[in-house]
This record gives structure tokens, C-alpha cells and sequence, in this order.
């Protein structure tokens, strides 16, 4: 079975090519991502170990009053939840808010938990909670509000308390992509996927949540270049910082690697100082990002 099931990939890799970007796209009907998403998620084993390193970290997490924000299925719910000493659990997809309940009403903590339909970018909540929880994450914070609603959630933090996670740092490559004409960008899912590096990784941006300002992202800024050829996308890459301790560098379920075309197309020489404009909200599409060369 194992030989036939590597045997399928091999033979269907271009057609695989953009099936992640598929199920990673947000559904306006299901107030969030298909369903295949969730299991995507519930399984990936370094995004879970991340955060659930990082309540290992925070000895006052026991005891403590937290807010989780998007808990979806509730796989990082069920690793604080026994220790805690009250959670508000705040979803906004409607589907899902049965199943919340029910998977709750299963386990003796359900006494602690209060479940709150709402927007976390509006919501109000009754008490200062001392953690927030929140993985509502996209590469570079782009498709989804995870800046905005950290902006609005930190309001109900005490004073010394906690966002999880805490930083997020982007980084980009100038590379040449074979990527169709109708597509801008996709997530990487296979090695074979990645585009021909011209340049070393450079920081782009740091984001910590907790102090963040601005809504988006302008940034004018030069890279050298290594090898010659053609620029016409961007290699992104989010590395976040759960806590300090506990890391967390993008796998297919969460922040994966993604090729970006690039608002213009050059030509290049090894050598080179290339010049880069970029430009994008947080929340936005990455599909409205601009990155103009010269």
C-alpha cells in the first residue's frame, strides 16, 4: 500500500502543485476554511508541540484566566484546558459551534469554559484574562487578521499579561518561479515545488504582537544578488516565536513556505544590488501584496 501510495504522488506532483493553496483558500460560506483544513491542522505534530511547549513554559498558566481565539477544533484548548482556572473560547464559524460544545460537555473541565460566538476583532469579554491565545496565522500575517485581532484582544490582557504567540519574523528570497499565468501565488508542498533561489534569505519585517501599530506593511529596501536570471516571484517565509523557548518555523498546516510573484518581472546578473517596494495590509489577500523591482 505504502509503495503504491508514494508511486500516486510521484506520477501526480504538478497536479498536487497547488492542491495545498486549495485547501488553505477561506470559504465566506463556512465563516473560515474547508473542512480538509481542520484535519490538516489537528494533525500536524510541530505546530501543536509549539504551543503546547510553550504552556509548559508559562508555569502561571495554571490557575490562570485565559482567552482563545479561533479554537476551531480545539487542539491546543485540550493541552491548557485541564490546568487552567477559567477559558473564554471564542469562534466565529457558526458550523463549528456545535461541535465545540459537544466535545467540551465530554471532559470534567467543562464547568470552566464559557463559548462565545463571536467576531474576535469586535468581541467583548467579561474579565482581564492573563494569557490570549491565538493561531489564526497566514504567512506573513496577510490572509488573516491575526495582527488586528491581537490589536483588539490585548485591550482585555492584565497588565503583565501574555499574547500566544508572541513574534513573528518574515523572510523573503528573489527567486525564479514556473507558476501559471492565472495563479499569484501558492503554498509549498512539495521540495520539488520550490522555486530556483537568486538571492540569500533577507529579514523583511519583525512583528511583536504585543506592541504592534500598523495596520500593514511599507517597506523600501536593496538585496545583492547571487546567481543571474530571471526575478519574477518571492520565496516567503514566517518563523514565529510562541514564547521565548518555543519556536515554530511553518509547516503545510500553518505559515507554510509560499511562492509570491512579484509585481514586475527583470532581469538579473550575479552581483547585482536589486531594489525592492513592498507593500501590503495585514488581513488582505497575499494575492494584493506589491512588490515592485528595479
Amino acid at each position: 500500500m505504502s509503495d503504491n501510495l508514494f508511486e500516486t504522488i510521484i506520477d501526480n506532483y504538478e497536479a498536487l502543485k497547488y492542491k495545498l493553496l486549495d485547501a488553505q483558500t477561506f470559504d465566506e460560506d463556512h465563516f473560515g476554511f474547508p473542512e480538509i483544513y481542520y484535519k490538516i491542522m489537528e494533525s500536524d505534530q510541530q505546530r501543536v508541540d509549539a504551543f503546547g511547549n510553550a504552556f509548559e513554559i508559562h508555569d502561571n498558566l495554571k490557575n490562570a484566566v485565559v482567552c482563545e481565539v479561533g479554537v476551531g477544533t480545539l487542539p491546543l484548548t485540550k493541552l491548557y484546558m485541564p490546568y487552567v482556572k477559567k477559558a473564554y473560547l471564542i469562534e466565529n464559524n457558526p458550523d463549528i459551534i456545535p461541535f465545540i460544545k459537544e466535545e467540551v460537555a465530554k471532559h470534567d473541565w467543562t464547568h470552566k469554559v464559557e463559548v462565545i460566538h463571536a467576531d474576535a476583532l469586535t468581541v467583548e469579554l467579561p474579565e482581564k484574562v492573563d494569557f490570549v491565545i491565538g493561531e489564526l496565522m497566514s504567512i506573513y500575517c496577510a490572509n488573516e487578521f491575526q495582527v488586528q485581532i491581537f490589536q483588539h484582544m490585548r485591550e482585555f490582557l492584565k497588565p503583565d499579561g501574555k499574547l500566544l504567540p508572541n513574534r513573528i519574523v518574515n523572510f523573503a528570497r528573489l527567486c525564479e518561479a514556473q507558476i501559471d499565468k492565472e495563479v499569484h501565488h501558492y503554498p509549498v508542498n512539495f521540495t520539488r515545488h520550490q522555486p530556483m533561489f537568486l538571492t540569500q534569505q533577507f529579514l523583511v519585517n519583525e512583528i511583536e504582537l504585543l506592541k504592534e501599530k500598523k495596520q500593514g506593511v511599507s517597506l523600501s529596501f536593496s538585496v545583492p544578488v547571487l546567481f543571474s536570471g530571471t526575478v519574477n516571484a518571492l520565496y516567503l517565509e514566517s518563523y514565529v516565536e510562541v514564547t521565548p523557548g518555543s519556536n515554530f518555523t511553518g509547516t503545510d498546516s500553518l505559515m507554510p513556505p509560499t511562492v509570491l510573484k512579484t509585481t514586475n518581472t527583470i532581469e538579473v546578473k550575479a552581483g547585482d544590488l536589486i531594489h525592492i517596494d513592498f507593500n501590503f495590509n495585514y488581513g488582505a489577500s497575499l494575492d494584493d501584496i506589491t512588490c515592485t523591482l528595479s
